[in-house]
């Protein structure tokens, strides 16, 4: 696969190499699930960039519809998801040939703002598009000017997957409630010899990482941000500092969380439950199909997902996530880089949201258009999925939402300042209380510009 970074110069030699090649069919056909066979021998270049983890139905459905557009080719260039930022950001800024790209949900607000993505109002099929999708993923499309600048791409919310024999032989028939159940749960299963360190948090300084403690204040019944944007968890009485002070203490006191838990984001632990060798974990619902469906697992049947205990109850809320996929403000050919984004994100030629059922199908979820679950295949799927209890499963995309605060050019800076101090409370290198004020003092430095 090809990865980042590419020149400028690269890619327009690249562009020129391909439309010369009109007339001598696929480039690289051997491979229909490759990347590299979205190159064809169409005159009509288009570049799109992706994280490097896309829905493997991605390329072979861009490939069906490339058969019906023959005058179109695709170079597909993609980083990996904790570099991909970066990666654009640079690209953008040397002016590099782009057509299509993804677009984390932290990232929308601050591209369309510096003016890298194209505003789609007004375009063919929109309203079609954004009146099937579901309000949070609707939310995540749009700038802060309240233009439409992306479709949505994935969505789903977060919820609290666990080993369901390990939890009975722990002596438990429910997942806990809130953090003090969590604590005995887990102090259970380790005092058992069931699992050293049971719990992962996935707390590793990464961009759009700490879902579990984005989904832990949202169980608390908390935001980071009030509606302007402006921070509120300092304030007196704000779970952020009893959740946090939980995290420490399952970190260094009771040691239900490794200490290489600051290290690990939330796709290695998702390995690790497939890998059985982590036994409860916050997981974006979709993961159920890795765990549950996927041939390689060695977790198969084993794993349920509950809901996320705040600290009281677990039936407030949920973090969810709203990624979505827009044009390049810089793209040389409008119409041709619509209509693809369109069949990609949305519905096709024919009106059916043929790629988003496929994405739906080989991810196990994350979509953001409701009206597909609906379809049957989709339903035996996520019964095989939740081994067939999917009340919690159901529960959790309505109780779903994205997150606060990312709505604002200064979120992913602010991100990276919060990470790094709530790790320094997590070794104890300074207190909780510390972290909170520092990251709260950042956040209001940055939105005064």
């Amino acid at each position: 696969m090809t990865r980042f970074p590419i020149s400028r110069r690269g890619a327009l030699g690249l562009s020129v190499g391909l439309a010369a090649a009109a007339g001598c069919g696929r480039l690289f056909a051997q491979d229909a699930t490759a990347p590299a066979s979205l190159r064809r021998a169409g005159r009509t270049v288009l570049n799109f960039r992706a994280w490097e983890r896309y829905p493997a139905s991605d390329i072979p459905e861009l490939n069906r519809f490339l058969d019906r557009n023959p005058n179109l080719s695709i170079q597909w260039v993609s980083a990996p998801f904790g570099r991909y930022r970066d990666a654009l950001i640079a690209e953008f800024v040397a002016r590099t040939p782009l057509d299509i790209v993804q677009v984390p949900e932290t990232e929308l607000a601050s591209w369309a703002d510096s003016g890298w993505l194209m505003p789609l109002d007004g375009l063919p099929g929109l309203d079609t598009v954004l009146g099937a999708a579901t309000p949070t993923a609707v939310a995540g499309t749009k700038a802060l000017n309240g233009k439409t600048v992306a479709l949505p791409f994935l969505s789903d919310a977060f919820g609290f997957a666990y080993d369901h024999e390990v939890l009975t032989k722990a002596g438990f028939g429910k997942t806990a409630r809130n953090l003090d159940e969590l604590r005995v749960q887990m102090q259970a299963v380790k005092k058992a010899g069931l699992a050293e360190y049971p719990l992962a948090l996935g707390m590793k300084k990464q961009p759009g990482q700490f879902w579990s403690l984005w989904a832990t204040l949202y169980a608390s019944g908390a935001e980071y941000f009030d509606d302007n944007n402006a921070p509120i968890f300092d304030r007196p009485g704000h779970p952020l500092a009893p959740i946090l002070e939980w995290y420490v203490a399952a970190i260094n006191d009771w040691k239900i969380t490794a200490p290489d838990d600051l290290q690990r984001d939330w796709g290695a632990a998702r390995t690790g439950v497939r890998a059985g060798t982590i036994k409860f974990g916050y997981m974006a619902q979709y993961a159920l199909a890795e765990f549950n469906v996927w041939p390689d697992s060695k977790a198969a049947g084993k794993i349920r997902m509950g809901l996320i205990p705040g600290l009281e109850r677990n039936d407030v809320a949920t973090v969810g996530y709203a990624h979505s996929v827009g044009l390049a403000a810089a793209t040389k050919d409008k119409d041709a880089a619509w209509r693809t984004l369109r069949a990609y994100a949305g519905p096709d030629e024919t009106g059916q949201f043929t790629m988003p059922r496929a994405r739906l199908l080989s991810e196990g979820g994350r979509s953001p258009y409701p009206n597909l679950v609906a379809d049957a295949q989709v339903g035996d799927l996520f019964k095989r999925m939740t081994v067939g209890d999917t009340a919690p499963f159901n529960m959790l995309s309505k109780l779903g939402r994205q997150r606060k605060g990312i709505k604002t050019t200064w979120y992913p800076e602010w991100e990276s300042f919060m990470m790094s101090q709530v790790q320094e409370a997590l070794t104890k290198k300074t207190s909780v209380r510390s972290a909170i004020t520092a990251s709260a003092t950042e956040a209001r430095r940055l939105a005064k510009g």
